[in-house]
């Protein structure tokens, strides 16, 4: 994304260059060409350098349109612009009339200041600083070069020499700072891009699974009908036995929709600061009050220290996001694999070391993981559960991700299982 706004930055210097170039030629012309001052030898030298800077522009802007620029193409065309800015004023330098009294006594200097503000629109602050840098070199060599050649018409010092280039190092300042700020707004802008596409994505196949679901009520229905049509017959018994298929069906869709959209909402929102150790506490409670049979406990941390209050950590969603993570850590560690579940589960969380982040870890002494349902520390997308789907721990995962964090799942030694949640840590 960045290199495509780069190259549409290009595009458009590039044809701004092409304008400028066309102007200064069209002013040369006007002054009357070759029977202007300086004569043939002028002609000789601005001609080529303004034909040649034109086609150069053209050949750029198709090459930009063709997103063909990468970061040190930005650098080359960057001095280019330079060094084009300068060589046009050569002639002006080198054959002037008896009224002449120095390059920096005419405007065309201010063309390098533009050149250096322009480079900006490349979103690229190494174009910037190297295109300033060359703008800077080039103007004092020019300068130094009219001091030696014209000392009799100069009647500028070299204080206003120093004033000039510290007037083109403060444009180059500032082209560097709006090229870094452009480049978060580019960033920021994709990224929410990137998250309303894969919302439109992922909104499309929910629409899809409604008609699933549209489906299976639809034929609940008929089976009802036939049921109550034939009644105490031993088809009444087969349609039952089908419309609670059909409501199984039903139910595992609905909660799937369920998960899918709380996903997709919550992926919309930028990461926010969240108390930690205070919502953990509250879905402790909560889940506690379902799985009665299991004793929950929040412990201490890994390092032995207790519980650390005031702990934030930056989820996308806020407290909603990270709420739904740790429900769904908490209650797959109280069903273990279906069959058999845990009867004993712990939850810490702690500062990770100088790393900058929040570790929040749960473990069981439920079955463990299964060796197939890990791909390394992931755990899959799949579930054991005769009811499950495997969405709950996608979620799951996404969420830790794109919150800049971490999911990291593993078997224990002596049996259970435990899970770590690294989050970046939030002000």
């Amino acid at each position: 994304m960045l290199t495509d706004a780069s190259n549409e930055g290009e595009a458009l210097v590039s044809a701004v260059r092409i304008v400028f170039c066309g102007l200064i030629l069209a002013r040369f012309l006007a002054l009357g060409g070759i029977r202007a001052e300086g004569g043939a030898p002028a002609a000789l030298l601005q001609f080529p350098v303004l034909l040649f800077s034109i086609a150069a522009s053209v050949a750029a802007l198709q090459a930009a349109r063709q997103r063909r620029f990468g970061p040190w193409m930005l650098v080359a065309s960057a001095v280019l612009d330079a060094v084009f800015a300068h060589a046009s004023l050569l002639s002006t330098l080198l054959w002037h009339g008896p009224h002449y009294t120095g390059l920096l006594r005419m405007p065309d200097p201010g063309a390098a200041i533009a050149v250096i503000f322009i480079t900006a629109l490349r979103l690229s602050p190494r174009a910037a600083w190297v295109g300033t840098t060359a703008n800077l070199l080039l103007m004092a060599g020019l300068a130094a070069l009219d001091s030696h050649l014209n000392a009799h018409h100069v009647t500028y010092g070299a204080s206003e020499v120093a004033m000039l280039l510290l007037v083109m190092g403060s444009a180059g300042v500032v082209a560097t700072v709006a090229c870094a700020v452009a480049r978060r707004m580019v960033l920021k802008s994709g990224s929410e891009s990137a998250r309303g596409e894969r919302t439109r994505r992922h909104l499309s196949l929910l629409l899809r699974e409604h008609h699933d679901v549209r489906t299976l009520l639809s034929a609940a229905r008929l089976r009802t009908d036939l049921i109550l049509r034939e009644s105490g017959s031993a088809a009444c018994a087969r349609h039952a036995q089908a419309i609670a298929k059909d409501l199984g069906e039903l139910e595992a869709f609905v909660d799937s929709v369920k998960t899918r959209a709380l996903g997709e909402l919550t992926m919309i929102d930028e990461p926010e600061p969240v108390d930690v150790a205070s919502t953990l506490r509250h879905v402790v409670d909560v889940v506690q009050t379902r799985f009665s049979h299991v004793r929950i406990v929040i412990g201490a941390g890994a390092s032995g220290s207790p519980e650390v209050e005031g702990l934030r950590a930056r989820v996308v969603g806020g407290e909603r996001g990270l709420a739904h993570v740790m429900t769904n850590l908490l209650v797959n560690a109280c069903e273990g694999d279906g069959r058999r579940g845990a009867s004993t589960v712990r939850a810490s969380v702690e500062p990770d070391g100088g790393l900058g982040h929040i570790l929040l870890r749960v473990s069981d002494d439920g079955p463990g993981f299964r060796a197939d349902l890990l791909d390394g520390a992931r755990p899959r997308s799949v579930t054991t559960k005769p009811r499950g789907s495997g969405l709950g721990m996608m979620l799951v995962g996404r969420l830790v991700e794109a919150s800049g964090g971490t999911l990291r799942a593993s078997s224990l030694p002596g049996g259970g299982a435990r899970v770590d949640v690294l989050l970046p840590a939030g002000g």
